[in-house]
């Protein structure tokens, strides 16, 4: 899973979820709590899909490793 970049807007890291795969988007649209979401406004357009990058940076590290844990058939 490729860790996607922030966006700097007003000196703070967003990430924006529509430039996700849609695999990863569906995954954390699930687990995330809908308030979560914000519209933020860069250079006149309005993002509508963006959340902290701290939320994200936790999500994508937790996610990698459930994803990279061995499982049972791996012993």
């Amino acid at each position: 899973m490729t860790k996607l970049i922030p966006i700097f807007i007003d000196g703070k890291k967003w990430i924006q979820l529509s430039q996700l795969s849609q695999e990863q988007m569906d995954l954390i649209k699930s687990w995330l709590p809908i308030q979560s979401l914000r519209k933020i406004i860069f250079q006149g357009i309005e993002l509508a899909d963006c959340i902290d990058f701290e939320i994200y940076d936790f999500w994508f590290k937790t996610n990698q490793v459930s994803s990279n844990a061995p499982s049972v058939l791996d012993f």
